[in-house]
């Protein structure tokens, strides 16, 4: 009986033991934290309108994130790309993500702590309204110092279960300006950094979903039935699966033409159990090395040259001239030359209600204007040089979606109204603009939809601007109240 006694008493002990830690090949058996997952998204505050600030791109690499609980050491949240590069002007409308379906222990947290380096704007001045273009000499860039900031949350993890959370930078707090011309960025500046959970308090989403992924573009790496993988030039890769209800915007309307190795853009809904739902896909190009650009100075018909400045790209999967030697926030001079190609417009289901312009199938560098945003193919690349901006001849461009901020004019469907005078300087527009929508290919965030958008309020809007001879000049997909 003794012997039974001392066996008995290692098989408690080892149950005990088990039920903190959990039983080899097995599963726990109580009192015990499975753990949660976290999924991270980046937005950003535009500075206000009033502030009359040009800014071409402000961009910084996000080096690590990590959380801290209430007890015990920091856990770090694995990011989309180990050296994130944000381009902050993207996310004023837009979301990108940059964690995703992370493993967190489960509990409290009370911080959460960022870290940057590389801030870095790049901007210019246009002193006089009406007129389009960068003034001579004033694109430049300014730089700030690596840091991190230790943002205080209030976020409890629960086990089996994803937490949705965004981190925004508030890019006029993190700026110093003068008149137009900014002389500092600080993003350790007091409330330049915060972060709150999924979904925002207003927005257009339905149950399930916490926020939108749109205008993701990149090279597609894998395709495996219904779910696609874009790799992205500085924000890592993101996987999503279609549904029935998933708009394809190329000639077969269906998922034939998604294809490894093609250049495309993609776009989607993080939901609630840290899936992505793929609501848009449309191809670009085979595989090359790609850039687009802020369009910042007006085109010398003469010379077929223009000044843009970076804020994505795509490398080529071999031989590529950009790769390693292009940063986002640089400034190119790109030369149209060669064989030209006519011009396209990357629409992402918008087509059928893009106003007559004269960008589409042009082949004249006339038709391109300060502010819109444009992506071309390269196949030899001079690299930016301290002040020098980098140099790049192409056969063609096509106008992709520009990020603009501005104030709510008239909040209406299917067209509502921007004042003109809060446009950023560059653009040259002085007129209140009509914005037109398409029905089913509108994302808002901010607000339960844009006609609850109050008249004068900031917004920030993903839109294809056209140009003073389209009517509209701008078709938006996504805006975003602030």
């Amino acid at each position: 009986m003794r012997h039974l006694s001392s066996l008995a008493l290692l098989l408690v002990t080892a149950l005990m033991l088990a039920s903190c830690s959990g039983v080899p090949g097995g599963g726990c058996i109580s009192n015990c934290s499975s753990g949660g997952t976290i999924s991270l998204v980046l937005t950003a505050t535009p500075p206000s309108p009033s502030s009359q600030l040009s800014i071409q791109a402000f961009t910084a690499t996000i080096t690590g994130i990590s959380v801290t609980p209430s007890s015990g050491s920091s856990v770090p949240v694995a990011l989309t790309n180990s050296s994130y590069v944000a381009e902050f002007n993207r996310v004023t409308s837009d979301s990108t993500l940059l964690a995703s379906n992370v493993s967190v222990p489960g509990g409290s947290y009370t911080a959460m702590v960022v870290a940057f380096s590389a801030p870095r704007v790049t901007f210019c001045s246009q002193p006089n309204p009406g007129v389009a273009g960068c003034a001579t000499g004033t694109l430049t860039s300014v730089t700030g110092n690596a840091g991190s900031v230790t943002i205080a949350t209030n976020l409890s993890i629960s086990d089996n279960q994803l937490t949705g959370l965004v981190l925004n930078a508030n890019l006029g707090t993190a700026l110093t300006q003068n008149g137009q011309t900014i002389t500092g960025v600080d993003l350790t500046a007091a409330n330049a950094l915060s972060a709150s959970t999924l979904p925002s308090s207003s927005n257009d989403l339905t149950s399930g979903q916490l926020a939108h992924l749109d205008d993701i573009m990149g090279l597609v790496t894998s395709v495996s039935g219904s779910t696609v993988t874009l790799r992205t030039s500085t924000r890592g890769s993101v996987t999503a699966t279609a549904n029935s209800s998933t708009v394809y915007d190329c000639a077969a309307a269906n998922s034939s033409c998604v294809v490894s190795n093609q250049i495309a853009v993609m776009d989607g809904i993080l939901n609630s159990d840290g899936t992505i739902t793929m609501t848009l896909f449309q191809p670009i190009i085979a595989s090359v090395d790609w850039i687009e650009g802020v369009v910042a100075t007006v085109p010398n018909s003469v010379s077929n040259q223009l000044t843009v400045v970076a804020t994505d790209a795509v490398a080529a999967t071999s031989n590529s001239v950009i790769s390693g030697r292009l940063n986002l926030g640089d400034q190119i001079v790109v030369t149209l030359a060669g064989s030209v190609v006519p011009f396209a417009i990357v629409d992402k289901g918008l087509g059928q209600t893009l106003p007559v312009n004269t960008f589409n199938g042009s082949t004249s560098v006339s038709t391109i204007n300060p502010g819109m945003t444009v992506a071309f193919p390269v196949t030899s690349y001079t690299a930016q040089s301290g002040a020098t901006p980098g140099s790049t001849t192409t056969t063609t461009f096509v106008l992709r979606f520009t990020r603009v901020t501005t104030t709510m004019a008239t909040p209406s469907l299917p067209d509502f109204s921007t004042t003109g005078s809060d446009f950023p300087p560059f653009f040259g527009i002085s007129l209140n603009q009509q914005m037109r929508t398409t029905n089913g290919r509108l994302s808002v965030d901010g607000a339960n939809g844009l006609t609850s958008i109050p008249v004068d309020n900031t917004i920030s809007a993903s839109a294809l601007y056209l140009g003073p001879t389209a009517l509209p000049q701008f078709a938006a997909q996504s805006v975003r109240a602030h």
